[in-house]
């Protein structure tokens, strides 16, 4: 049976770290399904989960110590200092080029992702990559706020779209309810920012009031 984690996970050794989660999830998912045969098959399932956790855990430890050895940038080191400028400054192709140029792609990569998703108004696919950093860093309050505070943006404004169908509202009037729930929103999160000492003032200058609650007014379009 191979010892190599990768071959084990059955992707490549420079895979990212969200690569290897779903590689991971994909392969446990499946053998969680056949624990309980019959026999060998039910054995082999059982062993191939204690070799999943290990290999999920090494390619983790390997694909981290590479970036910091070859000098890529890592978390906690003021890796993203220019992703979050350029996020400051609206260049959000330079700093989606940032971020592709990242060998390690762990919970804070997916977290600035999903910022740029949703300052194009994605907020699916923000979401969904607030859904990673969440399974990359489970207790990172940050991001459990963020997808939080995503999933109830996204459901409000479902419930806002059903409304104004069931009502008969006109674009103008939605739009002018839309930035006035938006504004409330924005000033309960500047007030549950200056609580929360979450955030630094840089960070409140470029996170989306979804993924850090301390978003400025002009990003109001979005909502």
């Amino acid at each position: 049976m191979p010892s190599d984690p990768f071959v084990i996970l059955g992707i490549e050794k420079g895979a990212s770290q969200s690569e290897i989660l779903e590689a991971y999830k994909t392969k446990r998912a499946y053998y969680q399904q056949h624990v309980f045969d019959e026999g060998e098959a039910g054995a082999d399932a059982a062993r191939m989960l204690e070799l999943l956790d290990t290999a999920y855990q090494d390619a983790m430890t390997y694909t981290h110590e590479h970036a910091e050895v070859s000098g890529e940038p890592s978390e906690g080191q003021n890796a993203y200092q220019e992703v979050r400028a350029a996020i400051s400054s609206k260049d959000f192709s330079k700093a989606q080029s940032l971020l592709d140029d990242m060998y390690y792609r762990g919970g804070e990569w997916h977290y600035y992702q999903a910022i740029i998703f949703y300052e194009k108004n994605w907020l699916n696919e923000s979401k969904k990559q607030l859904e990673l950093a969440v399974d990359l860093d489970p207790e990172n309050e940050k991001y459990k706020r963020a997808l939080d505070n995503m999933k109830k943006k996204m459901d409000g404004s479902d419930a806002f779209a059903r409304g104004q169908n069931a009502n008969g509202g006109n674009a103008q009037d939605g739009q002018a309810d839309r930035q006035y729930a938006t504004q409330r929103t924005y000033q309960q999160d500047q007030t549950a920012a200056a609580a929360d000492g979450c955030c630094t003032a840089c960070q409140c200058a470029i996170c989306a009031d979804c993924c850090c609650e301390c978003l400025g007014g002009d990003l109001i379009r979005c909502c």
